[in-house]
């Protein structure tokens, strides 16, 4: 019976010591397991982009042509935005073909706004009135500060109409892949995703 007594006491204060450390390491601030909040974005006043001009000699359609269909000719740029004292940018589209059943477009448009807050109020009222197919506004994270994507459902000659806005401070991009061809569910999800990997590589070069 004395050495049962004694097993169980060294017992008792073994767990005693684990639960004193177990308390010691879940005394800091990350106690309950969230993430740090980001710090808020600054909505007034100048924002971090001048406008971008020349566009065709920064973006960087390659992810598109391996997604949809190889570059049919060369990039076509043009500068964009009547009132540069409120905003102004550069627009580039590329073809992109087969040669036989694929004809698409891929076009890249930024602009940057003299004002954070009416680049936020300019991206916010694109979003409230994109005229949209089948529910598929969709919200993206991790692009600039805000973004998303859709399938247009405006009149045309496309058979599919795809756009990924995005705005990174004072900054607003919009990418667009038209296509003759319609395309299914797979179709559209590597075409998104490639347009998604344009956007990220073109951001960080128009920053000053």
């Amino acid at each position: 019976m004395t050495r049962t007594r004694q097993v169980s006491g060294n017992m008792v204060v073994v767990v005693a010591a684990l639960s004193a450390v177990l308390a010691g390491c879940g005394g800091d601030d990350s106690s309950d397991g969230s993430a740090p909040s980001p710090s808020p974005e600054r909505t007034t006043g100048p924002g971090t982009y001048a406008p971008p001009d020349r566009l065709c000699d920064l973006v960087d359609f390659s992810e598109l042509a391996t997604a949809v269909a190889p570059f049919a000719s060369a990039a076509q740029g043009r500068e964009i935005g009547g009132d540069p004292s409120v905003s102004s940018g550069s627009e580039c589209e590329q073809s992109l073909s087969n040669g036989t059943t694929v004809h698409a477009f891929a076009v890249a448009q930024c602009s940057a706004w003299k004002d954070i807050g009416k680049a936020i109020g300019m991206h916010q009222y694109g979003r409230e009135t994109a005229e949209v197919a089948d529910s598929s506004l969709t919200d993206v994270k991790g692009l600039g500060n805000q973004a998303y994507r859709y399938v247009s459902s405006k009149d045309g000659p496309w058979k599919a109409d795809l756009r990924l806005v995005v705005r990174d401070s004072n900054l607003d991009c919009e990418f667009r892949t038209q296509s003759g061809h319609p395309m299914n569910a797979q179709d559209l999800d590597i075409t998104f995703a490639a347009m998604e990997a344009t956007a990220k590589n073109l951001l960080p070069k128009l920053r000053p």
